[in-house]
């Protein structure tokens, strides 16, 4: 080859050099300042988006339970029917009677020993020393089931069984039973206001099998 064409192949093989290089440059600097790259073509997820990408299911709160009753008022025994709400007429009858017997056996179940005491005529014993018989009781429960109306001498009675059980304040069982007599005066002359009501006559309660 002669050297003329050496120097001229030679010229041609670097201007294509430099017009590749070239061309590269001016497409990298006609490239739009804002066109994203391979990384930035992928935002990362802002902390709203993880939120609202989050599939777990979202439980509402536990809706709260009422509260259960006081024990104390569990099992509490009935009241007895207020001789108040009985008419004058219906107070003479056997409702008067069953009434104010109620009244004692609920008295003694809820240890209101002094209302219990009330409703005698003729108290056994004075009030403290009633209440305090009464308090070597813990548990009292009074069963006076349906008695019997009968007539003499201007006054009337009423008899019914009952039956005590409970716990002594040592923990042991007792059982009391026996007759409560009611009575009241009939219409008479010269009778007080306190002898024409039913009041307890007498309870005789003794320990089961004495």
């Amino acid at each position: 080859m002669r050297k003329a064409d050496f120097f001229v192949m030679s010229a041609i093989v670097m201007l294509a050099g430099c017009g590749g290089n070239g061309a590269s440059e001016a497409n990298a600097s006609n490239a739009p300042s804002d066109a994203p790259t391979t990384e930035a073509a992928i935002p990362a997820p802002s902390e709203a988006a993880a939120a609202t990408s989050d599939t777990t299911p979202v439980m509402p709160p536990p809706v709260p339970m009422p509260p259960a009753p006081p024990a104390s008022d569990i099992g509490a025994p009935p009241p007895a029917p207020p001789v108040s709400s009985l008419t004058p007429e219906a107070m003479k009858g056997v409702k008067g009677a069953r009434a104010v017997l109620l009244t004692w056996a609920r008295a003694l179940e809820n240890r209101q020993f002094g209302t219990a005491w009330d409703q005698f005529g003729n108290p056994p014993a004075s009030r403290a020393a009633f209440t305090k018989w009464w308090q070597r009781y813990r548990t009292i429960t009074v069963s006076a089931p349906t008695g019997e109306m009968e007539g003499a001498a201007g006054s009337s009675y009423y008899t019914a069984p009952a039956i005590v059980t409970g716990e002594t304040i040592e923990g042991k069982a007792f059982r009391l039973q026996g007759d409560v007599i009611l009575r009241r005066v009939n219409d008479v002359d010269g009778a007080t206001p306190a002898q024409l009501r039913w009041h307890i006559e007498s309870a005789d309660l003794k320990a089961a099998g004495s």
